[in-house]
């Protein structure tokens, strides 16, 4: 028994660098960014008000992005783990990871040249007609928009969500479901007091799905319309944090302007950091449940 514990700790030694080089990596990461951005910071005062359009435009794309993600993510999950036949599952789950790793600059070409041109003259157009007179939906549908940001990248992250939250989901304890057949309810409650259950799992995922959409580039690019400008209609163009620092870090010549790109990186960075950090602890938090009501 000894000896195979020193085998282990001598494995963990193994493991050890590169441990300790990712740490390494991304706490240099946060250094650079904000050593490079201190000249910015400065004039704070002039850059922080251009940067605003970026703000907004990324907090309304990914929030949006998740809230049309959670009836996608959420539905596939279900109906992988609880519904569908085996065959059908796992066809569904290899179209799921292979939908995952597909380039951005495909989903970014298909929103540009495909869907955007087809919602610009029936779905936006509707909304526009009908819903119009609210500001959220106002003025002329242009094709590229942050509704069509949105919808693609609720289409990029919900695979990614769904998978967690199928996961989890799985972790149920089979006594669970036991208990609520001999009360004499059927599937669809079973699959609602899951659901319950791990309500925190599913805000983790949706976290983590934010957070990793928060920081997308192409995609988002190629069909939010890169007009640096706050518009309160979803149906108009406008630009996000990352589609701004890929489209105008070009013109940035002096070291000012330079710094404040690296600023601008930084707030995106410490965005996507946090919501990785709050997903992590719902996440735990979730596990440390299911196991503890497996134990019992």
């Amino acid at each position: 028994m000894n000896a195979k514990r020193a085998k282990l700790e001598k494995s963990y030694l193994f493991f050890l660098p590169g441990a300790l080089a990712l740490t390494i990596i991304v706490i240099s990461l946060f250094v650079f960014l904000f050593v490079n951005a201190l000249p910015a910071f400065y004039y704070a005062g002039k850059y922080v008000p251009e940067f605003l359009p970026a703000i907004y435009g990324t907090a309304i794309v990914t929030t949006v992005a998740v809230l049309l993600a959670i009836p996608l993510s959420i539905g596939l999950a279900i109906f992988i783990a609880e519904l569908s036949p085996k065959a059908v599952r796992d066809v569904l789950i290899n179209i799921s990871d292979l939908m995952a790793a597909f380039p951005t600059v495909v989903y970014g070409l298909w929103g540009l040249t495909e869907l955007g041109p087809f919602l610009k003259s029936t779905l936006f157009a509707f909304i526009n007609r009908y819903l119009g007179f609210l500001p959220v939906f106002s003025g002329t549908p242009t094709g590229v928009s942050y509704l069509l940001a949105s919808m693609v990248l609720a289409v990029m992250i919900s695979p990614f969500a769904s998978s967690l939250i199928r996961e989890i989901y799985l972790q149920v304890p089979r006594s669970l479901d036991e208990g609520i057949y001999a009360l004499g309810l059927g599937r669809w409650e079973v699959v609602r007091i899951r659901l319950g259950f791990i309500k925190r799992g599913i805000v983790g995922a949706l976290t983590l799905a934010f957070g990793r959409a928060v920081g997308e580039t192409v995609a988002v690019a190629m069909t939010v319309g890169g007009v640096v400008a706050i518009n309160k209609s979803l149906l108009s163009p406008g630009i996000t944090i990352p589609a701004y620092i890929a489209n105008l870090f070009g013109e940035a010549f002096s070291t000012v302007d330079v710094a404040s790109f690296f600023m601008l990186s930084l707030i995106l960075l410490g965005i996507g950091t946090a919501f990785l950090a709050a997903a992590r602890l719902f996440i735990v938090s979730e596990q440390r449940e299911v196991r503890t009501y497996g134990k019992a």
